[in-house]
């Protein structure tokens, strides 16, 4: 998978700054993404947040040899305060994926965004999907 295919990462700002099996790190700039009041704005949290988690799940499919077709299935987003500084966003998985009836494979991922002071601004989990196609 090719971070650079993904035009919202260019268009908002958003980029990779590592990660491992266990979470994967990036970060949404406040310039470039501020609304009216100054802050960041939700709308390019959310992206950041949506994007982290899908791309924990591909790498894990990446690394289990399967389909890196994945998908976000369902979220639920809280933000808990105003940002105002750029972001470093974390992916973990709550639990380890697990193969569903349907032969996919469901991920639920939490995402966590943290301001310049490390406090939690926006929390995100998402339920990911790997879609296995008949040949895989």
């Amino acid at each position: 998978m090719n971070l650079d295919e993904i035009e919202p990462l260019a268009a908002l700002g958003i980029h990779w700054i590592g990660g491992n099996a266990q979470a994967n790190r990036f970060c949404i700039p406040l310039k470039g993404n501020r609304n009216d009041k100054g802050t960041l704005f939700a709308g390019s949290q959310y992206s950041a947040l949506v994007i982290a988690g899908w791309y924990h799940t591909s790498q894990w499919a990446h690394r289990e040899d399967l389909s890196e077709q994945v998908a976000i299935k369902d979220s639920h987003v809280s933000y808990s305060r105003a940002a105002r500084s750029d972001l470093i966003v974390e992916a973990r998985f709550q639990s380890p994926p697990d193969l569903r009836l349907s032969g996919h494979w469901r991920a639920r991922v939490e995402v966590i965004a943290r301001d310049d002071d490390s406090d939690i601004v926006a929390t995100l989990t998402g339920d990911y999907r790997v879609l296995m196609s008949a040949d895989s």
